[in-house]
């Protein structure tokens, strides 16, 4: 496997042209653990900046077939862990964003489905749910709950063009090589006027620009640090016009949350975690962390 690193243009705009934003500091090469859980590894890329379009990514960067096979090695127990929590969260960000959204019956997919949560949470709220997942240990998390969950990607599938209401990437698009490429691929799958889901880490928010370079989500499962406004550029160079952001919120478990910060080397975290009572660790807590949901609308050909 070729494990050497090459320059990568510009994800949005195409450009050569950029600047440093974050040195690593981890020398660290396996692809599992890199690519392999949905945690990933502070410290180990070098961050850039687009001189052009202000677009933040990983430059230079494994070539995508190590990339892949890290993320179809997947066996995110942990992250699975939190199912029941994590569509309770689905359903209420669909009960926030309904009048946006596709009616009631509407066949909808989801990239990078996980074990399928969001189908879930779809399935309840009236939709034709379906799935596309990477992982082999998650499409099978899935289909042991009934879910309609295929393994596979959004260059890499079977799907009928045109043939969807709605398509979402919940906590997917910074995880893909060619996000723009994605982008194409989905607008082909929509239905004429159909609406692109995104929910992203948010490297503009208030709480990313008081963080700086210690933003919590870079991490080396994430490829690419998108805000608003290259959210808007990437959509609309894609056939895609955006029309709502909102702020994300999720219910997790307070000791799953204690052990992610854990792992990313929060001070004390480990410690406090390991005092937590039991009963604590499993009391569900609300929380926002610099996490955004785009909307946008298919509008042309591309």
């Amino acid at each position: 496997m070729d494990l050497i690193k090459s320059e990568v243009p510009c994800p949005v705009c195409g450009s050569e042209h950029k600047k440093p934003f974050l040195e690593p500091w981890e020398n660290v090469t396996d692809p599992k653990a890199l690519y392999g859980a949905a945690s990933g590894i502070r410290g180990t890329q070098k961050i850039v900046g687009c001189i052009d379009c202000d677009m933040i990514y990983e430059s230079p960067r494994y070539p995508e077939k190590v990339i892949l096979e890290g993320y179809m090695s997947s066996e995110e127990g942990g992250h699975d862990s939190q199912y029941h929590m994590r569509v309770r969260s689905f359903y209420k960000a669909l009960e926030k964003n309904k009048k946006y959204l596709p009616p009631k019956g509407a066949k909808v997919l989801d990239i990078g489905t996980a074990g399928g949560g969001f189908l879930d949470a779809a399935t309840k709220f009236g939709y034709d749910a379906h799935g596309l997942e990477p992982s082999a240990y998650l499409v099978e998390s899935g289909k042991k709950r009934g879910l309609q969950i295929e393994q596979g990607t959004i260059d890499n599938n079977n799907l009928v063009p045109e043939s969807y209401d709605m398509i979402t990437m919940w906590d997917v698009i910074e995880h893909v090589v060619d996000p723009k490429a994605a982008l194409e691929e989905i607008h082909k799958l929509l239905k004429p006027d159909g609406v692109l889901l995104i929910n992203y880490p948010d490297i503009g928010t208030w709480q990313a620009k008081l963080a700086g370079k210690r933003f919590w989500w870079i991490l080396s499962v994430h490829l690419h640090h998108f805000t608003p406004k290259s959210i808007k550029d990437i959509c609309q160079r894609a056939g895609f016009q955006t029309f709502r952001f909102k702020a994300y919120w999720q219910t997790l478990e307070f000791g799953y949350l204690e052990s992610v910060a854990a792992h990313l080397g929060v001070p004390l975290a480990k410690f406090i975690y390991n005092l937590t009572p039991g009963f604590i660790r499993r009391i569900p807590l609300p929380y926002y962390a610099s996490q955004t949901t785009a909307l946008a609308r298919k509008v042309k050909n591309v």
